[in-house]
Order: structure tokens, then C-alpha cells, then sequence
């Protein structure tokens, strides 16, 4: 699915870039907060951690951008388990990968200034970096922020986004050996809030 969804992303946009007037390529790096999960018979706690990644901005207006993200995030999650007599919390270190197509809505001040607004949807990837399965949800993701421009060529974007990963059945974290075990599936909606910023380099034909 991994491979799928990428091959259609850049089936999606390389078109879109080589016709574009403005490319802005911005890698990134910041902080998210802790998050949780309830579920059935117990609750995962993501733990707050560094998150990086980098998008790809297509110019398709003045003030509208198509934007391709990818943001990762490497963190524990503490698993507390009510299935088991007493409760047991174990934790499992994992990364959390979205993949995502979005728009940004620009609402540009001046030359140097551009505040902006963003809405994203895609793919999830939960990867247990331990013996447990990997797990793929569909997500949607929003930002806003600004951008500010201390070239044509180069300028810097801070923002605070947020990404929500649909949850359903079957997505459990289990422990126990022999006949006896536990685990929890959640049922809900995780919603990881937090901040970055990042370095801007427009490319093609710039016109402020």
C-alpha cells in the first residue's frame, strides 16, 4: 500500500510541477504534543517527541498552493492494558508517517509576509519498531501559520498543524505469553497537535 500510494502521488504531481510558474520545496522540523488514544479494554498514550518531514508547494494561483507533505514522527506509545487483572501498562516505540495531498490558502500582506491557512488528507502509517504489526489509516491533517520572505528565492515558514488519524477496529497492541494475555483495539480518534518551521527555496519563475 506504502509503494501504491506513493507511485500515485507522483503520478499526481509531476504534471502539476513541471507546469507550475513557482515550486516551494520546505524541509522541516519541530515538536508535537502527547496525544491518546481510548479504545476497548484500555488506552494508548502517545508520547510528545521531535516530528520532521518536508512538503513540496505547487503554485497553482496567487494565493493557492497544492501541496504535497510528508511528516514523521518517532515516539513511544504506553499501552495500558484493562483486559489484564491488576492493569499493565507496556510501551512500544514506534514512528507515525503521514503522507498527504492538501491545499494552502495564501493571504499575502506584502512581498515578505504571507499568512496562510491549510486543510491536507491521506495516508497514516503506524510502524511498531518492535514485533508488531504495521497499521495504515486514513488521516486528514490542517495548518496556519505564516511565511516569511527574506529573498526570492529563500524564506522561512512557521506553523502549527494538526493531524487526525481515523481510527477503526482492528488496530490492537497485545502482551502476554501462554494462555493468558490482554490487549486493546481502538475505536477512536487520535489528534496530534504541534508546531514546526522550516527553511523555503522557490524554484521556477518568482514573481512576488
Amino acid at each position: 500500500m506504502k509503494r501504491n500510494s506513493l507511485f500515485f502521488m507522483a503520478m499526481f504531481f509531476i504534471p502539476m510541477v513541471l507546469l507550475a510558474q513557482t515550486v516551494e520545496v520546505t524541509p522541516f522540523g519541530g515538536y508535537v504534543f502527547p496525544g491518546t488514544m481510548n479504545a476497548n479494554g484500555g488506552e494508548i498514550r502517545f508520547n510528545g517527541n521531535a516530528q520532521y518531514g518536508g512538503m513540496i508547494s505547487i503554485a497553482v494561483s496567487r494565493v493557492m498552493d497544492v501541496d504535497l507533505i510528508y511528516n514523521r514522527i518517532d515516539t513511544k506509545a504506553d499501552v495500558n492494558s484493562y483486559n489484564i487483572i491488576g492493569g499493565n501498562i507496556w510501551q512500544v516505540p514506534l514512528s507515525i508517517n503521514y503522507m498527504h495531498v492538501g491545499f494552502t490558502k495564501n493571504f499575502r500582506v506584502n512581498q515578505m509576509v504571507s499568512p496562510f491557512v491549510g486543510f491536507n488528507l491521506g495516508a497514516s502509517l503506524f510502524y511498531p519498531k518492535e514485533n508488531y504489526q504495521e497499521e495504515w489509516f486514513f488521516s486528514m491533517g490542517m495548518n496556519g501559520g505564516a511565511k516569511f520572505y527574506f529573498s526570492k528565492r529563500v524564506g522561512f515558514r512557521l506553523q502549527a498543524q494538526a493531524f487526525m488519524p481515523i481510527q477503526g477496529s482492528g488496530f490492537s497492541f497485545f502482551a502476554g505469553s501462554g494462555g493468558s494475555g490482554g490487549g486493546v483495539s481502538v475505536y477512536s480518534t487520535l489528534f496530534q497537535f504541534g508546531f514546526t518551521g522550516g527553511l523555503i527555496f522557490r524554484l521556477g519563475n518568482v514573481n512576488q
